[in-house]
């Protein structure tokens, strides 16, 4: 198991010289469909589909009505999720309000699972074979 990337050409807008950079971009090879998550954890755990269903259903029903009451949502070794935005800065406090808060979204902390995952994997540039000649 690996992670494939690729070497890209990329000028930052901060950069005032506007000097290009070579950068690291990962390489997905492709989207595993929702269906397909499902069919693969039903042949995984011997549950049927209309059940696997039914349970992930019922956890997204979960995550969002908590999440919507501002609670951080733990799913074991897999991670954490919170709800989180972004804000204009305002000089004073009386004029930060909600008409300040240009970005709503869901933070994610991963768990063990992922951390050690991440930790382990290793990397490999799109391309080019690392093998070793002698």
């Amino acid at each position: 198991m690996s992670i494939t990337y690729k070497v890209v050409k990329q000028v930052f807008g901060f950069d005032k010289e506007k000097t290009p950079k070579y950068v690291v971009r990962t390489v997905t090879s492709e989207m595993l469909a929702f269906d397909k998550v499902r069919l693969q954890v039903s042949q995984v755990s011997g549950i049927h589909r209309a059940t696997v269903n039914s349970v992930i259903e019922g956890l997204l029903d979960v995550l969002v009505n908590n999440l919507d009451m501002g609670h951080s949502v733990q799913l074991g070794e897999f991670g954490t999720l919170r709800p989180g935005m972004k804000a204009k800065a305002q000089t004073t406090e009386e004029a930060v309000t909600a008409s300040t808060i240009y970005r709503r979204k869901i933070i994610f902390a991963p768990g063990r699972m992922l951390r050690d995952f991440l930790r382990n994997v290793s990397v490999n540039r799109m391309g080019t074979p690392d093998i070793m000649l002698p």
